[in-house]
């Protein structure tokens, strides 16, 4: 067979090229591709049969391996057919083991991947050589290892090599791009890095860094809001105190000098007015009880802080979707429990907190109740639990 090369990603799916002919694991049957991706990642050695049938039948009783093994390659060389080729040479056997054909060099994006990944942290070179090859590795991370078999015993050490190699190697071209205040460069950067994973948050701390760094105040701040969001609903997380207080920096400095008043006060109006309470983030909710907290030392009012918890009955977090749910269907009822001068915000993946302006305690805990009692109707779901708890809020103490 003539000398050829083949061209392989494995990095965000799977897709073989010889020549101008590709295929990929579109279709449904899944072991032939696995058979041919694994003989792929370790084609510089010949693989045992009983290696081949651990990978697809491990654990399994019920499986004659050499017959079972002799079909399933049967099937996986009728996916290279495509290339009009040898399939029994492009995949051979030899004293037991199968292996890819030498005569047919590959070239695999994972290598290049981190050959370039190992060059730029070569001791000896200049932040600009470094950032040209982190550059270059970055751009062949296009997702990760082999996304359709993520669940083979055998892929998930893979992936997981290549997910941190990566992590570190857009922390590096981070420092590099924040060194040069090259922000335009590390939004775009970022953005590519927070597609690829989004629950990392260093990539969603630097994005919204370098946005605010580039003058995009705003945009700063509603990446933010989209990353708490996702963050509470998809994967029941709070952000980090470091997170907030870039919030707060952003927030801080978000307006310049405005000498029209009325052009001040239309900013500051809601984009939609809404009935009912008003929801808004724990660190304009923190300056609200705040402020509270001095009036109430010289009005002498009472002030009230409310807790609401969602549990399943047994105490425990629910699942994420159905905690996302009900903590939507929470959300409404106090919502529409309060008046429209209350304020409350999320505390936690599970909880809200609120400020009770009440002449008592026990009116408090009427409202309390109420708000259990909306969230009932609501959310028929019997298995979780709403408990709350009330405390009064104290007055600031001034010394002197």
């Amino acid at each position: 067979m003539e000398k050829l090369s083949a061209q392989v990603q494995m990095l965000g799916g799977f897709c073989l090229t010889i020549g101008s002919i590709s295929i990929t694991d579109q279709q449904q049957a899944k072991k032939p591709w696995n058979i041919l991706q694994y003989l792929i990642y370790y084609h510089n050695r010949r693989i045992p049969s009983h290696e081949l049938v651990d990978i697809i039948w491990s654990g399994s009783s019920n499986v004659n391996p050499a017959n079972a093994l002799k079909t399933l390659v049967f099937r996986t060389r009728r996916l290279l057919e495509p290339f009009a080729l040898p399939t029994q040479q492009l995949i051979s056997q030899s004293q037991g083991s199968y292996y890819w054909n030498d005569e047919v060099s590959l070239s695999l994006d994972v290598c290049e991947f981190e050959n370039l990944c190992k060059a730029g942290n070569a001791s000896n070179l200049s932040p600009e050589e470094k950032l040209r090859l982190f550059t270059q590795a970055l751009k062949l991370y296009k997702g990760d290892f082999l996304p359709k078999s993520a669940w083979e015993p055998w892929t998930i050490p893979i992936s997981r090599h290549y997910r941190s190699l990566y992590t570190q190697t857009v922390l590096q071209v981070i420092q590099l791009l924040s060194a040069k205040e090259q922000w335009e460069s590390m939004v775009k950067l970022c953005r590519r890095a927070v597609a690829v994973n989004s629950l990392n948050e260093d990539f969603q701390y630097y994005l919204i860094y370098a946005l605010y760094r580039s003058g995009r105040q705003q945009q700063a701040l509603t990446q933010y809001r989209t990353m708490a969001d996702s963050f509470y609903n998809e994967f029941a997380i709070t952000p980090s105190d470091r997170m907030g207080t870039l919030y707060k920096i952003i927030q801080d400095q978000k307006h310049g000098v405005n000498p029209d008043l009325s052009l001040i006060q239309k900013s500051m109006e809601e984009d939609h007015l809404l009935s009912g309470a008003y929801c808004c983030e724990f660190t304009v909710f923190r300056h609200i009880y705040q402020i509270e907290k001095r009036a109430i030392a010289r009005t002498g009012d009472s002030v009230f802080l409310g807790l609401l918890t969602l549990a399943e009955e047994d105490g425990s977090l629910p699942k994420t979707a159905v905690l996302t749910r009900a903590m939507g269907h929470l959300s409404n009822a106090v919502s529409s429990s309060l008046r429209r001068g209350d304020v409350y915000t999320r505390y936690s993946v599970s909880q809200y907190i609120i400020l009770l302006p009440s002449s008592s305690f026990e009116n408090g805990e009427m409202v309390m109740q109420r708000i259990v009692r909306n969230y009932k109707k609501s959310y028929l779901r019997k298995n979780l639990a709403v408990s709350y708890s009330i405390q009064s809020v104290l007055p600031i103490s001034c010394s002197g």
